[in-house]
């Protein structure tokens, strides 16, 4: 249970704008600090209160992913920003779903529906690296 495992019901931040982040190939111990770096740097760069991580371009996704996304998550938190998924690839959505964490993020089926939670705000669409591991060239 997400709750069990010291996750937190999710907050509510009001959205002035998003940004979608793509996200490509396998996240695992490997590449998992580089999505978290990849993230945050993005969130830093951008004003937007929201940072949308689009995963249907995922082939692998591991405890060590959730790792990265829970702690970018709590890092936009405290800022007052938030951080939402966007159509989970099969293996993603299985892992979000064994471990509850609808509970803790907002995730979206599709992008396109993640991208009018901006509310009709602004959404930026960060570059799309186009590389397996997230944030590298």
């Amino acid at each position: 249970m997400a709750n069990d495992a010291g996750f937190s019901v999710r907050e509510r931040f009001r959205c002035s704008g998003a940004t979608v982040v793509p996200v490509h190939g396998e996240i695992d111990l490997a590449t998992a600090d580089h999505l978290r770096d990849r993230l945050l740097r993005t969130a830093r760069h951008r004003a937007h209160d929201c940072l949308v991580v689009d995963m249907s371009g995922l082939d692998f996704f591991d405890a060590s992913g959730v790792r990265s996304l829970v702690a970018v998550h709590h890092e936009l938190t405290r800022q007052g920003r938030h951080l939402a998924l966007a159509e989970p690839a099969p293996v993603a959505a299985r892992v979000i779903q064994a471990l509850e964490l609808e509970s803790l993020f907002e995730v979206y089926p599709v992008v396109r529906m993640a991208r009018a939670h901006a509310d009709g705000r602004p959404v930026h669409h960060a570059p799309d690296t186009g590389c397996t591991v997230p944030g590298t060239s």
